[in-house]
C-alpha cells in the first residue's frame, strides 16, 4: 500500500490499484509461491498494476468532462514541496535506477535492507551501497536543479 500511496499521491487511487493486484495475486498464487523469488514477483506484479491504472485513468479522464473546481492553495502549496524531488528523482532513475529503487523502498516506502535486498535480488551490502550512493547522488541533483521560472 505505502508503494502504491507514494507512486499514485492519492489514497483513493492508492486502494483502488491495490485492489486491482490483489485480485490479479489471487489468480496466480501458484505461480508466486513457485517462484525463485515471490516478493519481487509480487512487488513486479504490483508496480505493472500500478503503471496499468495510470494508463486506465488517463483514458478515462480523457473521455470524462470534469466540472472546473480549483484545488485548495494548501493542496498545492503542500505538492509543490515534492516537484523538486521529483524532478531529482526522475534523473536518478534514468541514471542509475538500481540506486533510485534502494532510495524510494528505504527511504519513501521504509522498508529494511533486507527486504529491499530481497525485493531488488541483490545482496543487504549492495543495497545499502546503492540506498548510499543514490541519496548522495540526489543530494547532488537537488542542489544542481535549476529553479523554474513562472510567467508573472
Amino acid at each position: 500500500m505505502r508503494i502504491a500511496v507514494y507512486r499514485l499521491r492519492n489514497q483513493h487511487d492508492a486502494e483502488g490499484a491495490v485492489m486491482n493486484v490483489l485480485l490479479t495475486m489471487h489468480s496466480k498464487i501458484e505461480r508466486i509461491f513457485a517462484a525463485s523469488n515471490p516478493i519481487a514477483l509480487a512487488t513486479k506484479m504490483l508496480n505493472d498494476t500500478i503503471t496499468d491504472y495510470c494508463r486506465t485513468s488517463v483514458r478515462i479522464t480523457r473521455n470524462e468532462q470534469l466540472f472546473a473546481e480549483m484545488p485548495a492553495v494548501s493542496y498545492l502549496m503542500e505538492l509543490g514541496r515534492y516537484d523538486q524531488l521529483d524532478r531529482a528523482m526522475e534523473e536518478l532513475e534514468i541514471v542509475a535506477p538500481l540506486q533510485a529503487m534502494c532510495v524510494q523502498l528505504y527511504h519513501l516506502i521504509g522498508l529494511s535492507y533486507d527486504q529491499i535486498a530481497e525485493i531488488a535480488e541483490i545482496s543487504v551490502a549492495a543495497a545499502k551501497t546503492n540506498a548510499y550512493r543514490g541519496r548522495r547522488q540526489l543530494g547532488s541533483m537537488l542542489t544542481e536543479l535549476p529553479k523554474e521560472r513562472g510567467d508573472s
